[in-house]
């Protein structure tokens, strides 16, 4: 397998190239999949794991965040790791700290690429915890949220409704704001 250098990776990502995605995953997974079944996972917990990187990788790219101070494979595998990690924690703190105390951390700026890696996924999940509840939301009020989330005024809002006054498009948009976030907190407290 040819190698294909890490500008044109982060490039292939952004662009979602098929020949760059696949490269990735013949070249990387079974990395990723080593370490995550070594430290109490399964295959399917590295595919998971890989996925997350490969999305973590695209956001950072796709937010201008990415600054890549190593070879691709080293970040990417710091990212696997890291992710497989705080689940590890979630799911078990003794395991973690465990696996802290073993002191297998490379020599990589860890603790920038672990604050890094850790508000990707807090914000991955709330993005998702947002979508998730948005779509139990009325057609009309996530119309009326994707508008204001757009910039536009409250009168604007309150003519593309057909609302008579622009006091009924604040309240709808109050209605519906409180509503999506009682959604949420319900939610989260499952």
């Amino acid at each position: 397998m040819r190698e294909i250098a890490s500008e044109r990776i982060l490039k292939g990502i952004i662009d979602n190239d098929h020949e760059v995605m696949q490269y990735i995953y013949k070249k990387y997974f079974e990395s990723i999949q080593g370490f995550v079944i070594r430290h109490g996972g399964t295959r399917d917990d590295a595919a998971d794991i890989f996925q997350d990187g490969i999305i973590i990788v695209y956001e950072q790219l796709k937010n201008k965040e990415l600054k890549l101070k190593n070879t691709f494979h080293t970040y990417f595998y710091t990212i696997c790791k890291y992710t497989w990690l705080k689940v590890l924690r979630d799911k078990d703190k003794r395991y973690y700290q465990q696996f802290e105390v073993s002191k297998e951390y490379d020599q990589i700026n860890q603790q920038d690429y672990h604050t890094e890696i850790d508000e990707l996924i807090e914000k991955e999940k709330r993005i998702k915890l947002y979508d998730a509840n948005f779509i139990k939301l009325s057609k009309e009020c996530q119309k009326l949220l994707k508008l204001v989330a757009l910039g536009q005024s409250v009168q604007e809002i309150a003519e593309s409704f057909n609302y008579k006054s622009v006091g009924f498009a604040y309240k709808k948009r109050r209605i519906c704001k409180e509503r999506l976030i009682r959604y949420i907190e319900e939610d989260t407290e499952k």
